[in-house]
């Protein structure tokens, strides 16, 4: 494989991971809520350094934007281990929350994918080219679909890395304002009854 050809190849299929949606629901459900431009937090509050560590050891975070309403997508690379690249996406748009695991996972099946148990809500994973792994899950809590798309050895770890970014995205987190910074709202004073 050519030097940079990788990199290439892994944007594009997470690109189709991150557009991969739901089967439309019949027409008598009503349309879909529109797709709304991205206005939360970037790949280092999403999986904060300390959990990067955990998850990738060694390894740095560049991010980009997938497109206008899908959320970073943040890919990792180490000087340790310079044949490999590790991508994560989110996408986080309005989706039917009583959508079948079938319907979630049937796009990814098709394409020869295998359902991962017990990881989200639901989650499959695939090999698109030789040497390229790439795991799709559904968050239970939020909703965001998170794709892994790992290039190179090693990439039995990319379930591991999906299920820890899972547990780091909360929907606490994905509030514009949500952060570190984001203070707690004020109490009201004791005897006023809370009344202006």
């Amino acid at each position: 494989m050519r030097p940079g050809w990788g990199v290439g190849l892994v944007m594009a299929l997470t690109l189709g991971a991150c557009r991969e949606r739901a089967p439309s629901t019949p027409e008598d459900a009503g349309p879909r809520p529109p797709a709304v431009a991205w206005t939360g937090p970037g790949c280092d509050t999403l999986l904060p350094a300390d959990l990067l560590e955990l998850a990738l050891p060694g390894f740095t975070a560049k991010e980009e934007r997938a497109c206008p309403t899908c959320g970073p997508l943040c890919t990792y690379r180490s000087a340790a281990e310079p044949g490999v690249t590790v991508s994560l996406t989110y996408d986080c748009q309005p989706r039917d929350s009583h959508t079948e695991v079938r319907e979630l996972l049937a796009p990814t099946l098709k394409a020869g994918g295998v359902e991962v148990p017990a990881l989200g809500r639901a989650a499959a994973r695939r090999s698109p080219v030789p040497g390229m792994l790439q795991v799709v899950a559904w968050d239970d809590d939020t909703p965001c679909v998170l794709a892994v798309t790992w290039l190179g050895a090693g990439s039995e770890r990319s379930v591991e890395v999906l299920r820890l970014a899972l547990r780091a995205t909360t929907s606490a987190l994905l509030q514009p304002d949500a952060g570190p910074a984001a203070a707690p709202p004020p109490e009201a004073p004791a005897g006023d009854g809370g009344l202006p």
